[in-house]
């Protein structure tokens, strides 16, 4: 999992893991480079029909998300490394197809009342990591974020981006049979501007199209990880991930004209969470390293502000792959990960209200599954 051991973590992507790994690049100055690649496959059913919606079991369309990232580190001495890295550790595109979530608007016919949503994040910026003493190093990392967000549906479609900026810092104890790592990357409040547009006739009394503001809140996390020698050449790491996600407590589009274009359904009600994952590293011989995990993660969504374009399933994810480091010093790293969405029950939520009536769109059961593919490719300078 890619943002895993956070105690066994090395190379040049270590440092948005836990910066305080970075000093076990090596000696030389080393460069990494890689990306997730995956296919998500939402599903929905409906047992009672809603609106113009109809009943039985809804397909999303299919997205393909791929998420790079890049990252370089540089010892100074034995004692002191620096790096730089981009990565993107937010990214969710959800698309429904027509007619999934119609309202019925009479003589007006019908509207699509969720249809797509989108996050994109990028963090850039620089890391440094000083050993302590033969066991302790400490780490940091400072980023600028650029955040992108989309919303999109019959009613209106907004779209904006801005940048904010937040940090890292990790310790880790390393001894021969034992090693254990913490990070805590802080939270993140950045506004967003854009345009409001696309309004349909039925909110044309309540929307105005133009500009458009909103604050895009993001939580803070930490993450604890100790790992055990089993033999020489295998390792067994148990991490946990807690995640603040109450601090995720509106999303609030504001119209030109200063009034909410998304009112009654802008506060969120998230819970913090608390993720485990456990997997092992066995170094089958010098040039080839393999690993297999497990995870699972909680929902911080409460049933009251569940929408369909919105991750909120529980999910375990099951992990393995595999790096090869060659004569020459390329390492190539190969990995597959299969996430769960469990299914969940929806029957009620204030996110398909809409004209201040409660459509019962949105009501029904949610699963997923997910693919994907990581491929990285690291080197020496």
């Amino acid at each position: 999992m890619a943002d895993a051991n956070v105690a066994l973590a090395a190379g040049p992507a270590a440092q948005f893991i836990n910066p305080a790994n970075i000093l076990d690049s090596g000696k030389e100055s080393r460069w990494e480079a890689g990306a997730l690649l995956g296919g998500v496959f939402p599903t929905f059913t409906r047992d009672a029909a809603a609106g113009a919606a109809a009943t039985g079991e809804h397909a999303a369309k299919t997205t393909y998300p791929m998420v790079p990232y890049a990252a370089m580190t540089f010892p100074l001495s034995d004692r002191v490394a620096w790096g730089f890295a981009a990565d993107s550790p937010y990214g969710l595109r959800s698309e429904w197809k027509d007619h999934q979530f119609d309202l019925n608007l009479g003589p007006l016919g019908t509207a699509d009342l969720a249809q797509a949503a989108e996050l994109k994040t990028v963090r850039l910026g620089p890391a440094a990591a000083l050993r302590l003493d033969d066991a302790w190093s400490l780490g940091a990392r400072g980023f600028v974020q650029y955040v992108e967000a989309l919303e999109e549906n019959d009613i209106y479609s907004v779209k904006g981006d801005g940048t904010s900026f937040g940090g890292q810092i990790g310790i880790r104890f390393a001894s021969e049979d034992f090693k254990f790592g913490a990070a805590y990357t802080s939270r993140t409040n950045t506004e967003i501007k854009g345009t409001l547009g696309g309004i349909h006739p039925v909110a044309s009394a309540s929307l105005v199209a133009g500009d458009a503001k909103a604050n895009i809140l993001l939580p803070d996390r930490l993450q604890t990880g100790m790992a055990f020698r089993l033999r020489p050449e295998l390792w067994w790491e148990i991490d946990l991930d807690w995640i603040g996600w109450a601090y995720v407590d509106e999303l609030s589009i504001y119209q030109a004209n200063g009034a909410l274009a998304n009112a009654g359904k802008n506060a969120r009600h998230n819970e913090d969470t608390l993720s485990v994952r456990t997997g092992v590293q066995w170094k089958h011989s010098p040039h080839l390293t393999l690993y297999a995990g497990i995870g699972y993660d909680p929902t911080p969504v409460p049933e009251r502000d569940v929408a369909p374009t919105q991750g909120m399933l529980r999910k375990t994810r099951i992990a393995f792959g595999g790096a090869y480091a060659t004569e020459s010093g390329l390492k190539l790293g190969v990995t597959y990960q299969y996430v769960r969405g469990h299914p969940r029950r929806v029957g009620a939520t204030d996110q398909d209200s809409f004209g201040g009536s409660d459509t019962h769109l949105y009501e029904g059961t949610y699963e997923s599954e997910s693919h994907i593919l990581g491929i990285s490719l690291a080197g020496e300078f």
